[in-house]
């Protein structure tokens, strides 16, 4: 009972260990998961801010160019000499010229009212919709919550285009506006005052695009009353409500990253909205003509930036429930079986000790061969002891190998691939934008690969626990389109780099293996070659990739101009955690993996050697005939 209840503890700390080893590594990798995930997301808000930011600027460069040209054209000049023509108390139903053209084009360029003001009073000379007589005062009824004065005021002090800001109206519900003045000169004579009301429907075209956003990311802007200057469909689908119309939107608008980026501010960092609910806030100030002191922002709520990693973290707690069951069986009969055996062993030594009495009794006269019989049996107890405490090690280093921090470990370093490939993509889209040969095809093809490689990212757990699993099956595929895939996942960041590829496959070759496997190990050999390349500071870095095959095996090679590997190292690149880079560059376990890919799941074999001025990278497998 002694020993049965000796065992029973051991079993119980022996549970318990493996629980807080388990319980360790998931919640060190689940960390380090998240941290890439919101580096990842602060990464896409801080670019979609920025893009949204450049293109408010311009919508307003444009706005002043307009107005600038508008004031110097002969349409105007026109307008100005058949004012000054008419009686000061004639009515509003004269018609001029040109006045539908200019009505058109302020229609046509978002514009809701255009006003002529007279330099000296600022008197209404003109505004289309002709609510009242000409040179009527600009203190009139009708055009107090049109602000005129203001304008007028500010624009006779400058000599710029100026902005006056939106503002909430207080009495009656309508289109949030700004106006825009500038002056009109006339033979070199300041003559009046050019007005343009615009809508902020323009400016809420452009921060309602939401192409490849997620639920409750958005972009908007704010103003120093901490109101927004721009619509938000995620806003409107909260609160029912548009700018003007609820001091809703205030209160939801008055946080802590708003406070900053008006106080012009710009950084990232997260945040609790009015909700409670924590924010990724990307933010930033953004100035218009010295008139106009606005922030803008770009937002996701936490909660859907780290939906993969709850569903990841779901998984491995799954996982972790059955492998410890499993792990508590299998110590529990391991322990009933050691305790049968001693039991065994106990009823054997009985048995062994009542021989030795016999023996005693009939060879008393004998002491020597008593002795000597004794001796033996104490020899053979010895050796069943050791025998069973060899076992019992035996078994607890197999239950040691089927730790999950191996596979917790080689999914964090397969992330890393797709993750460069995907920070690449955003570099190349960045460059071309402010090139401005950004294009709709070029943006549907980014589009297109981060989303393989966010795919391909999603099902790299599965695939590394389906590696060890002796029921993975195999499938026919082409070596040339799975070598097309791979490349495909790392183009830009060659092209980033200035590195050549070059593809001399030619082959159909059809063979039945693991194709997702082979995609990954060439990943990891394209990755070691530009690394290895851009260290050494090569020259038209170049890779080439060629296959040659016989009628029952073939062969990948890849050769590369990195410069090679030192020849005291090159026998120790499979060795698992042997790495020559940066700890923050690599872990040791690309080659490691990749060797028992090819080697114990793919059955085939992986070498690599120095060649010309680089390395050679040699892949043989095995080609198996198909049968009709």
């Amino acid at each position: 009972m002694k020993i049965l209840k000796q065992r029973t503890r051991i079993v119980i700390l022996t549970i318990l260990l493996i629980i807080t080893v388990v319980g360790t590594f998931s919640y060190i990798s689940l960390e380090k998961i998240q941290n890439i995930l919101i580096d990842k997301s602060f990464s896409s808000l801080t670019t979609s801010r920025d893009i949204k930011k450049q293109q408010v600027k311009d919508f307003f460069a444009r706005k002043i160019i307009d107005i600038e040209a508008v004031a110097r054209s002969l349409d105007i000049a026109s307008l100005i000499n058949n004012l000054n023509d008419l009686d000061d108390d004639l009515d509003n139903d004269f018609v001029f010229n040109n006045q539908e053209f200019l009505a058109n084009y302020t229609k046509k360029h978002g514009y809701l009212e255009m006003f002529i003001l007279c330099v000296e009073k600022g008197n209404v000379l003109y505004h289309q919709k002709k609510l009242t007589p000409i040179k009527t005062s600009i203190e009139n009824e009708t055009f107090k919550e049109n602000r005129l004065s203001e304008i007028w005021k500010k624009t006779v002090e400058s000599k710029r285009v100026v902005f006056l800001d939106m503002k909430k109206s207080a009495e009656k519900e309508e289109e949030p506006s700004l106006l825009m003045g500038t002056r009109i000169y006339m033979d070199g004579k300041f003559k009046a005052v050019l007005v343009f009301k615009i809508s902020n429907e323009g400016l809420s075209k452009i921060m309602n695009f939401r192409k490849g956003y997620g639920t409750t990311q958005e972009d908007y802007l704010l103003g120093p009353d901490n109101l927004r200057r721009s619509e938000s469909n995620v806003c409107q689908s909260t609160h029912n409500s548009k700018l003007s119309s609820s001091s809703v939107i205030k209160i939801q608008c008055d946080s802590k990253a708003v406070t900053k980026a008006l106080a012009r501010g710009k950084s990232q960092e997260i945040i609790v909205n009015y909700n409670g609910n924590r924010i990724l806030s990307a933010y930033s100030p953004i100035n218009i003509n010295q008139d106009l002191q606005w922030g803008i922002l770009s937002e996701i709520d936490e909660k859907e930036v780290l939906i993969v990693l709850q569903s990841i973290r779901d998984t491995i707690i799954i996982y972790a429930v059955m492998f410890v069951f499993l792990i508590s069986a299998i110590v529990l009969f391991v322990v009933y079986r050691m305790f049968e055996l001693d039991k065994k062993e106990i009823d054997k030594s009985k048995k062994m000790n009542q021989n030795l009495r016999s023996i005693n009794k009939k060879l008393a006269e004998s002491e020597y061969e008593v002795i000597l019989k004794n001796e033996q049996l104490e020899i053979k107890v010895d050796e069943v002891i050791t025998k069973n405490k060899q076992n019992q090690n035996l078994l607890f280093q197999q239950s040691k190998m089927a730790s999950m921090g191996e596979m917790i470990g080689n999914i964090a370093h397969q992330w890393r691939q797709p993750l460069n490939a995907l920070s690449a993509l955003n570099i190349r889209l960045g460059i071309k934008y402010q090139r401005g040969k950004l294009s709709d095809e070029e943006m549907s093809i980014f589009a297109e690969k981060s989303n393989q490689l966010i795919q391909g990212m999603s099902h790299t757990i599965d695939d590394f626990r389906n590696f060890f699993s002796p029921k993975k099956s195999s499938q026919w595929f082409y070596v040339e389109e799975a070598i097309e895939e791979a490349l495909h996942f790392i183009e830009s960041s060659y092209n980033i780099n200035n590195i050549y590829l070059m593809n001399y496959t030619s082959t159909n070759i059809e063979i039945k293996n693991h194709k997702n496997e082979l995609i990954q190990v060439l990943l990891n050999i394209f990755n070691n070659s530009k690394d290895a390349i851009k260290e050494n500071n090569t020259n038209n870095g170049m890779v080439s990739i060629n296959v040659s095959a016989t009628l029952e095996s073939l062969k990948i090679m890849i050769q590369d101009n990195g410069g090679g590997i030192k020849q005291e190292i090159i026998d120790r690149v499979f060795e698992p955690y042997f790495t020559t880079k940066f700890q923050d560059e690599g872990t040791g376990i690309g080659l490691y993996m990749s060797k028992m890919i090819i080697e114990e799941s793919m059955q085939g074999k992986l070498k690599l050697e120095n060649s010309a001025d680089g390395v050679l990278t040699t892949i043989e497998l095995s080609i198996t005939p198909k049968h009709p």
